[in-house]
């Protein structure tokens, strides 16, 4: 039988040294067969045990062997979302483990043995093994066209102005004939006094047109230039997709976490209209183009307000380990994928920001003396202390956390009723209580408690500038709010494959996220920023941030 925590508690040095050898000894075989247990316990992984693949740490995922040509190692070992997880993982306990040991058994007598795979060829290799071929389309596959017949609802003729040749204004009555057309499925305005959505489908003629001089000149479509951080990613007017109808693929991708292929699904089942995983791949990351020059006025927004709330979580780019960054404002927010590094930061904040920086403990947020701790961080922390099952620590921890505890009741009281005296006065004596018990266990032995006074005693005056200033936030819930739906979507999609995707992500992140802290349909403004972009014009400003009620 386990020794207990109540067990363990009573246990100490002293309590070690006042038994007989006997008993010592007899203490030691229990101990290490319960450290054995625990260290088979910790030891478990998804490679050794039933496990999902989803508890492996970030780290190790991006390391991980079995990730093969960019796709994650989730992927890889075929995990699917988090809301599978305990599931999979609780029937896997149950069942599985000794159905595997033998050869199976029915009621008539010994299964028949089960076939064979037959071995690999380069056109079918084994489960497991990597055909050495890139994900997607290959080289010299058949390609196939549309096989849906759309009925056209509009048709727009694109001239020339100008004569190519001669550079001579071309006249609207000048010989003319269309060369080639596309067509654009969009979803129409609405009618006012209407809902629901109507789809339109426009034909785009362009015309070719003979100038005096004799010369014939063709309309060509708008097409933006290469662009090395956009590579493969094309932006211009000859598109299927219409604006507005890209900017509802948008939404349904990144706010409502569809897949591609659940997108092709919805689209058909309840419009009626198909349209390839890879056309609807090409309309997001097209969206994520048209919306680079909206990462400037963001970031302006964001470098001009008083208090920022900053953290970063995992994010997996084609098998390596990045992390999304997230910098909240009231009414913007910037995501970022990219290193956790102190490079990144100040690459966002553009090195000006002079504002209260609101973050957790980590080293990179530290270059910023103008900045707040987060309680809730520090009190998880105590709380893991006072939870430990060395009684000496949990002590410790005990009266670490009731002192911030009652520091921080102290701090929403001021916020409603000023007291008289200010708190840093009137609380002396469990400032000095917390400061000493961070001074005596500085260089304790236990690791855990002596990371977390001296992490105290390093961010001192940062953690405690509440208490002098009561209206400051005491958490970064902000920041972790905002990471949280997009953590849930990594959970589904384990991340993005390529660095234009992250950059696209990103990008679109952010837009939807400060549309809607500005009460302004995201959708809608997506529709207005890729139609400029398209044809190479300014595009829109950002939502106007609401007047304070």
């Amino acid at each position: 039988m386990r020794l207990s925590k109540h067990d363990l508690f009573q246990m100490d040095d002293e309590w070690l040294k006042k038994l007989p050898a006997e008993l010592l000894l007899e203490v030691s075989k229990r101990l290490l067969h319960d450290v054995k247990a625990l260290q088979d316990q910790l030891n478990k992984n998804p490679g050794n045990s039933s496990r999902p693949p989803s508890t492996k740490p970030p780290w190790e995922k991006a390391r991980d062997p079995d990730v093969k040509k960019g796709v994650p190692a989730e992927a890889a070992a075929g995990a699917g979302d988090g809301a599978a997880d305990g599931a999979a993982d609780g029937a896997a306990d149950g069942a599985g483990d000794g159905a595997a040991d033998g050869a199976a058994v029915t009621a008539d007598g010994p299964a028949p043995a089960k076939e064979t795979a037959p071995p690999a060829t380069e056109e079918c290799p084994l489960p497991g093994e990597d055909s050495g071929k890139r994900p997607g389309k290959q080289v010299g596959s058949p390609g196939h066209g549309r096989t849906q017949k759309l009925a056209v609802t509009d048709s727009r003729a694109h001239r020339p102005e100008h004569c190519a040749a001669c550079g001579g204004a071309l006249a609207e009555d000048a010989e003319s004939q269309a060369y080639t057309a596309w067509d654009e499925i969009d979803i129409a305005p609405p009618v006012e006094g209407s809902i629901g959505l109507t789809f339109s489908v426009t034909r785009h003629t362009l015309l070719e047109v003979r100038c005096a001089c004799g010369h014939v000149s063709r309309a060509r479509p708008w097409r933006a230039p290469p662009d090395a951080q956009w590579e493969k990613v094309e932006l211009g007017e000859w598109r299927l997709v219409g604006p507005r109808l890209a900017g509802v693929i948008v939404l349904l991708a990144l706010r409502m976490r569809l897949s591609r292929a659940s997108i092709r699904e919805l689209l058909r089942e309840v419009f009626d209209l198909t349209l390839s995983t890879g056309v609807i791949d090409e309309t997001i990351r097209e969206a994520g183009r048209a919306s680079f020059p909206l990462e400037d006025a963001l970031v302006d927004d964001i470098v001009q307000v008083a208090q920022l709330h900053i953290d970063e979580t995992s994010w997996p780019e084609s098998g390596a380990l990045l992390w999304l960054w997230a910098l909240v404002s009231p009414s913007s927010v910037l995501y970022l994928i990219g290193p956790r590094t102190r490079e990144m930061l100040e690459n966002a904040l553009q090195d000006g920001y002079t504002g209260i920086l609101v973050s957790d403990g980590y080293a990179v947020y530290r270059n910023w003396e103008n900045r707040l701790r987060c309680w809730p961080h520090l009190m998880r922390k105590l709380r893991g202390l006072a939870e430990s099952s060395d009684g000496r620590v949990s002590r410790v921890g005990q009266e670490m956390e009731g002192l911030l505890t009652a520091l921080m009741a102290a701090i929403y009281a001021a916020r409603l009723d000023p007291p008289p005296q200010a708190l840093p006065e009137r609380y002396a004596a469990e400032v000095e209580r917390l400061r000493h018990l961070c001074e005596v266990h500085r260089t304790d032995q236990h690791p855990a408690l002596r990371s977390v006074v001296r992490e105290f005693l390093y961010d001192w005056k940062v953690i405690l500038r509440p208490l002098a200033e009561p209206l400051l936030p005491l958490s970064n819930n902000a920041a972790e709010r905002a990471l949280r739906h997009w953590v849930i979507s990594r959970r589904i999609s384990h991340g993005t494959r390529s660095e234009a995707g992250s950059r696209a992500f990103a990008l679109l992140a952010s837009v939807i996220e400060t549309c809607r802290r500005r009460g302004a349909s995201a959708w809608q403004y997506l529709g207005t920023v890729i139609a400029a972009a398209r044809k190479g014009l300014q595009l829109p400003a950002l939502p106007a941030i609401p007047a304070a009620a």
